[in-house]
């Protein structure tokens, strides 16, 4: 049977996924103008997940259950998977549950976001959303972000994949870089000025100019980030950088919105992570 293998780190994501949600949820349903709150899963995988390296068989619940077993619940619930057989254990999760509204879609999350899902968590119909947006990789497009923002309706929690960036697409010198690999980068950064801001023209042993990389670190990777963030949201959390066993760098954790509120909740949850561990 196919399974969804995680690392201790996304445990701990996991673990601040859900002090954020419980937060969320406890201010929302004292808020008698909202007509509704949801929860929108945009790389929902199977709903339970299993932990690599246990000495024994370990799952945990995935992103979709941890939303579910909340209370009190969301008004409603959409998990987005591109993958047949994920999708048949997200199905089975609307069985377990009977007294949550859930919708499951498969296909394109960038594309399902903006075309089935934001239309329906409109500001001016009081109602609000939370989009956990946890790819494997470089799949969400910059164009969703912006229709995120511009709804003004919606916070998200963002995974800024660094090991994907820095493994497959950020060589050391930039021509070095696939015509592909830009092309993936302009989507992911929504401008190539990208460019500019992690190569920086060097002269070579011949006296020539290359553009080669002078910004690898994780933390200065995603600063550069979190100020395209800032352009088109009001509230951008600083970057929880999440490390693997041996310690290197696997992603960053923003959260995203117009809400100073979830801002603030935010960073006490990530900066008592840092300081004391989830």
């Amino acid at each position: 049977m196919r399974e969804d293998i995680i690392g201790p780190w996304s445990r701990d994501k996991l673990k601040l996924l859900g002090k954020y949600l419980q937060a969320y949820v406890t201010i929302f349903k004292n808020q008698e103008w909202c007509q509704g709150y949801y929860y929108i899963d945009a790389f929902a995988c199977s709903g339970k997940l299993r932990l690599r390296d246990a000495d024994a068989q370990e799952y945990i619940d995935g992103s979709p259950l941890v939303a579910l077993k909340l209370d009190p619940p969301f008004s409603g619930y959409f998990f987005v998977e591109i993958s047949p057989w994920r999708i048949e254990r997200l199905q089975e999760l609307v069985g377990a549950y009977p007294n949550r509204q859930i919708q499951i879609f498969q296909g394109d999350s960038n594309k399902i976001l903006m075309d089935e899902i934001m239309p329906k968590i409109r500001y001016a119909d009081f109602k609000r959303g939370f989009i956990f947006l946890d790819p494997f990789g470089m799949q969400v497009e910059w164009q969703t972000v912006e229709k995120i923002a511009e709804a003004r309706s919606l916070e998200t929690f963002l995974n800024f994949p660094l090991m994907a960036l820095n493994r497959s697409v950020l060589k050391s010198r930039f021509d070095e870089i696939s015509e592909k690999d830009i092309e993936r980068m302009n989507k992911f950064w929504g401008i190539d000025e990208w460019i500019g801001e992690i190569y920086s023209e060097q002269k070579n042993l011949f006296g020539g100019i290359e553009w080669e990389k002078t910004v690898s670190k994780a933390r200065a990777l995603a600063n550069i980030f979190k100020g395209r963030l800032e352009k088109v949201f009001d509230c951008v959390s600083e970057p929880l950088v999440m490390r693997n066993s041996r310690n290197a760098p696997l992603y960053c954790l923003f959260y995203a919105g117009h809400n100073p509120t979830g801002k603030k909740i935010t960073n006490d949850i990530f900066e008592r992570y840092e300081h004391l561990g989830a």
